[in-house]
């Protein structure tokens, strides 16, 4: 099932913030990014659990960033319509089909930016996520993004 929201734009504050601060690069060359992604940028916000760790804490962009922490939390509480623990930010990431293998919940994903293009792609079917949260199964569901012109940020909340 796919659920796709109403369009509301709740994304501005966040925007502002995270154009002030550099997000990890992911670069596929040194293998820090998954196979078949391009170069972008990303950070995990809200709990994680760490490399040989037995209990989730709260990621280190969180404890860097508390006021993107705490704006992407009030994003969450309004957006997302189940308990989510874990906030991925992509910054102009135009990902390959997949499936998010590790993913133990549904996702909702959400757009913002100054952007034309980058659909989301679910089992063929494209979406435009631009202020528009979209819930789906990405564990189950193919998913990819169509190409975008500008700057384009991504938000998937999941547990």
């Amino acid at each position: 099932m796919i659920r796709v929201f109403e369009k509301e734009n709740h994304y501005d504050h966040v925007y502002q913030l995270l154009e002030k601060i550099k997000l990890y690069k992911k670069n596929t060359n040194k293998g820090q990014a998954r196979l078949g992604f391009p170069e972008h940028r990303n950070a995990i916000f809200g709990m994680v659990k760490p490399r040989y760790k037995q209990e989730k804490q709260l990621s280190m962009y969180s404890r860097k960033h508390l006021a993107i922490h705490e704006e992407l939390q009030r994003i969450g509480k309004l957006i997302v319509p189940f308990e989510f623990s874990t906030i991925q930010v992509n910054k102009d990431c135009c990902c390959p089909p997949h499936k998010d293998k590790n993913n133990q919940t549904r996702s909702v994903l959400v757009s913002f930016g100054e952007y034309t293009g980058g659909e989301i792609v679910i089992e063929g079917v494209a979406y435009n996520a631009y202020h528009t949260p979209i819930e789906f199964d990405g564990k189950e569901l193919l998913h990819w993004n169509n190409a975008h012109v500008g700057t384009k940020y991504s938000l998937i909340f999941f547990s």
